[in-house]
């Protein structure tokens, strides 16, 4: 049985989407949990992989009720009001208490309800793989329902009609899932849903203090997270009692800091204490406003299930799960997006609306590493397994708003009018083309004689990717000794990019010289590690080889945050120099997580902007490692 699974998590939409292949639950307002019963004992697991069977010993009756020996089951923990909605309020006084006796007076007074959604383990069998319909199948068939025990009821093809029900009931909201869907560990489009009132969880930065006769606090300094930074997204005062009030100050008062956790200090700030972002909370809104702040925040409770540093704004996709095509003004340009069922990524069922969906969630961290530079088209206007084709000369054929430029060609003999994606209009724009990845030039405009970054360029020649990550740690190490910083990234396919920023005032021989005794000396230090030969029948199998040669004049290359059109839809993703290690694998960061990785990380690859570097005193040491 597997000791932790992560579970799966649905996407925010707008309204319910259509087809009879989607099924539709109420979204129980409680605590996301897995329960792994092991022949008479059940351990609960929360979705920040915390147990927390102590805080509902009620639900040790799990595992006579269900028809197995081994099972893991997906639900939520919840409490229900007397009209049998549920309502997270009433499961905030049990989520971290462990008191027993506290604990056994709430078990009578403050009952919760396991409402179970999926089975993804049973006797040996990993159900993972199968389709949500089938798996629903065997959930009925494996739990009797009981007072703690109940099986979230499903309605297929009746979107509409429970989210106006859900909303009568005064309800969160209601989830659809595509009954074909299989179990992933991530965020999945497979799973929409659609909330009635504006409400998600923020981290806690701080407390204002009190005013009048209030006690404790007046109100809490919320944020999310944005490219790896905690940003202020307002303050909530409302919501609270006296006990309330005392309860989450007890829990903030060990967390105070002199520091403020922000990116940018809010303000006014007179008044406020800081406390580490530690702590997550739940709070109802009317909107979020032109400043990004919150309007009418309310405090619903405390979010002990939730990690605080993974909290990000929940927003809505780009394009709707239904829309075969629409038109949307973007920087002010009307974009017509078609065909946006098309499936670009079988093996995945990812659709050109997902693509593009992608592109509009990461667009701010992938155009400051796309500005001014030329971009080498490859176009998929069919999806990955389909013809596609190269585009560099877009002369006469794009809007006339979308950057253009005409840049001499040694190899065409003749200049050749390249695309640029300077904002996220042109970026959908090329998206909506079929454009999968973005291959920009190693140099910008105008001066596109002299490259920004040396690149080290490693790929397999029929190895593993942990070969790759020794040669990357080696080059790591070399860098460290001549005292230059170095950018790792995994390219999306199976090799790994390091950007070594520079100055741009070299020219590209000069940066490809710079590659070459890099790879000439970790070549000479680890020779059974490396394969040189440019052409690939002479390359000797099992080993790494160094691409310096890549480093030239109108050479293009994957940029970071792209995706890839490769099975799966990987993501070249910028990488921590602590995660190059062995066991770390491209297909690790796709479509389907990356977004999340990078609101928790930020862009990674900012010092490639921001922190060039001179090379002659590095090429000096270099020369000398030599001797």
């Amino acid at each position: 049985m597997p000791a932790i699974i992560e579970p799966m998590t649905a996407t925010l939409a707008e309204r319910p989407p259509r087809g009879e292949d989607w099924l539709f639950e109420v979204k129980w307002d409680g605590v996301r949990a897995s329960a792994y019963v092991d022949h008479e004992e059940v351990r609960l697991v929360s979705r920040n992989g915390l147990r927390c069977e102590r805080q509902y010993p009620e639900l040790a009756a799990i595992p006579h009720q269900v028809a197995a020996r081994q099972v893991v089951l997906d639900g939520e923990i919840a409490v229900l009001d007397p009209k049998g909605a549920s309502r997270f309020h009433l499961i905030q006084p049990r989520i971290a208490n462990t008191d027993p006796n506290a604990v056994a007076h709430l078990v009578r007074s403050t009952p919760v309800v396991y409402f179970v959604f999926d089975a993804l383990y049973v006797d040996g069998y990993d159900l993972r793989g199968v389709a949500l319909g089938e798996r629903r199948k065997v959930l009925e068939a494996l739990v009797t329902p009981g007072p703690s025990l109940r099986i979230s009821e499903v309605f297929p093809g009746a979107g509409d009609a429970l989210l106006e029900a859900a909303r009568a009931l005064d309800l969160e909201g209601i989830v659809a899932k595509r009954a074909s869907s299989v179990y992933e560990s991530r965020r999945s489009r497979e799973w929409v849903k659609i909330k009635i009132a504006n409400e998600q969880e923020f981290a806690i930065g701080g407390f204002t203090q009190p005013q009048g006769s209030r006690d404790y606090f007046g109100a809490l300094v919320l944020g999310v997270y944005e490219d790896g930074k905690l940003r202020w997204a307002g303050n909530v005062g409302t919501g609270f009692d006296q006990k309330l009030l005392a309860g989450v100050y007890a829990r903030l008062k060990p967390l105070v800091t002199e520091e403020c956790p922000f990116a940018e200090r809010p303000k006014p700030d007179r008044g406020m204490t800081w406390v580490k972002p530690d702590l997550a909370c739940q709070v109802k809104y009317a909107e979020w406003t032109q400043d990004n702040h919150l309007r009418a925040p309310v405090f619903v409770g405390l979010r002990n299930d939730v990690t605080p540093g993974r909290v990000v704004r929940e927003t809505v996709e780009l394009l709707p799960e239904d829309a075969k095509e629409t038109a949307i003004e973007i920087d002010g340009h009307r974009l017509k997006f078609t065909n946006l069922a098309k499936v670009f990524y079988p093996d995945g069922g990812y659709a050109k609306r997902d693509v593009l969906n992608y592109y509009a969630g990461v667009a701010d961290l992938i155009l400051p590493h796309l500005k001014d530079r030329p971009l080498s088209l490859k176009r998929y206007p069919d999806g990955i397994r389909k013809e596609y084709f190269f585009q560099k000369d877009v002369a006469g054929k794009f809007e006339p708003w979308v950057r253009t430029e005409k840049i001499d060609s040694e190899h065409a003999g003749r200049p050749i009018t390249y695309a640029f994606a300077q904002d996220r209009a042109s970026l959908l724009y090329l998206v909506n083309l079929g454009c999968i990845d973005q291959n920009p030039w190693m140099s910008r405009s105008p001066t596109l004689e002299n490259p920004d970054f040396v690149l080290i360029d490693l790929d397999p020649h029929e190895c593993p990717f942990d070969r790759i990550v020794d040669a990357a740690l080696l080059v790591k190490r070399t860098l460290d000794r001549i005292g230059l910083a170095g950018y790792p990234k995994t390219t999306g396919g199976d090799g790994m990019h390091i950007y070594i920023p520079v100055n741009p005032v070299y020219t590209y021989e000069e940066t490809r010289t710079f590659a070459e005794l890099i790879a000439r000396l970790v070549v000479a230090e680890q020779p059974d590690l490396f394969t040189t030969p440019r052409a690939l029948a002479q390359r000797k199998k099992g080993r790494v080889y160094f691409d310096y040669l890549q480093n030239g004049y109108s050479k293009t290359i994957s940029a970071p945050y792209v995706l890839r059109a490769y099975p799966g839809a990987p993501v070249a993703t910028p990488l921590e120099w602590r995660e190059v290690q062995h066991g770390l694998l491209p297909s690790q960061f796709h479509i389907g997580n990356a977004r999340e990785r990078f609101a928790e990380k930020g862009d990674l690859f900012a010092g490639v902007l921001a922190k060039p570097q001179r090379i002659e005193e590095a090429l000096a040491r270099l020369e000398k490692l030599f001797r």
